[in-house]
């Protein structure tokens, strides 16, 4: 019989989230996975598999930040042009920060490990279509409520404005201004007019 988890899945993965996002996934060595888990190499391999699958995990964790912290708006059932514009008010904000000048975890991710890895670029590819169907869905409100221009459909502003919220998270690495991120957006709300 195996014995239970003596430990909060949920805790662990953070832990290994913000040590890959901090170091980057091939810089994370186990020893610092184990360290920063608090995990024996056993129970690690035990609960986790690999270092791939807890980056996996990892990435499903981010995303449910996500979605409940700087673009957790798009995910209302009524969100429309107006959670629009805050969220990308909010990746702004959070940009400017010392946590957001790591970037962003999935576009890390994307760049690092995913170019050969198809689990992973799975697993990230997951995460940006989640973000796509929230902004496609308030894009289409919008247009219904007449608050964004129906000259593009619903999906080709959703993908624009992911690679808009992308660019930012990419900028917020060289430590830009507060009005460069501002330009961005500015320019990318008029797109919808």
């Amino acid at each position: 019989m195996a014995r239970p988890r003596e430990f909060d899945e949920q805790q662990v993965v953070q832990r290994a989230l913000d040590l890959f996002w901090h170091k980057g996934y091939n810089a994370a060595s186990l020893n610092e996975l184990l360290a920063a888990t608090e995990l024996s190499k056993s129970s690690f391999y035990e609960s986790f598999g690999n270092k791939r699958e807890l980056v996996v995990k990892a990435l499903r964790c981010y995303a449910r930040v996500l979605m409940e912290g700087p673009i957790g708006a798009l995910a209302k059932p009524d969100a429309g042009r107006a959670e629009i514009e805050n969220a990308l008010k909010a990746v702004v904000a959070v940009a400017l920060t010392q946590e957001g000048q790591r970037g962003c975890f999935v576009n890390n991710c994307m760049t690092e490990i995913a170019p050969h890895d198809p689990v992973v670029l799975a697993a990230a590819q997951a995460v940006v279509q989640q973000l796509e169907n929230a902004l496609a869905a308030a894009v289409k409100r919008g247009q219904d409520d007449g608050t964004i221009s129906r000259v593009e459909r619903p999906r080709a502003l959703a993908r624009f404005l992911v690679n808009t919220l992308t660019g930012i998270n990419l900028a917020a690495k060289s430590k830009p201004a507060k009005t460069t991120l501002d330009d961005i957006v500015r320019v990318a709300l008029r797109t919808l007019d």
